[in-house]
């Protein structure tokens, strides 16, 4: 019996037989916690996707106006007719429209130029000296904005 039970005791010797150390316990430990620490975070990404997107649409709305007014402010003429926003500047004609869940613009009728998306509602309206242009998106939030023209337009 002392025969069998020799061979296992000198293959032991081979291996660290000190033991997992209050140290490797430890290290261990803090890299699972630094594991778990990202679990909430992940959590509170995935139930604010919605909030992103609809904090994206704005800045998406920002640009968009910021975009419109420079070319409002630069055109010769500005007019809306059945909810298209048309600019006339340098011999071209710019519209405005929607199309689909977006609003597109288009020079001469030619090319297509996705300005704004997620759209559910745009309305166009022509005002003195100016536009004024109302949105409403998929994620009900509206914006609207009124832009003035630099040209003096005679009533």
């Amino acid at each position: 019996m002392r025969m069998s039970l020799a061979k296992p005791f000198k293959y032991m010797k081979l291996f660290n037989n000190k033991g997992f150390t209050l140290v490797e316990m430890i290290f261990a430990f803090s890299i699972f916690l630094i594991i778990a620490s990202f679990i909430p975070i992940s959590i509170s990404m995935l139930y604010q996707n919605g909030l992103v997107e609809e904090r994206l649409q704005k800045m998406e709305w920002e640009v968009f106006i910021a975009q419109v007014k420079k070319e409002v402010r630069m055109s010769d003429d500005v007019n809306v007719v059945d909810n298209k926003l048309y600019l006339k500047s340098n011999g071209q004609t710019v519209i405005y429209q929607p199309y689909g869940s977006s609003i597109r613009r288009r020079v001469d009728l030619k090319g297509h130029e996705i300005m704004l998306q997620n759209v559910k509602t745009v309305k166009f309206e022509k005002m003195v000296q100016g536009v004024k242009i109302s949105v409403q998106d998929h994620y009900h939030q509206s914006e609207t904005s009124i832009i003035r023209t630099l040209i003096s337009e005679d009533l």
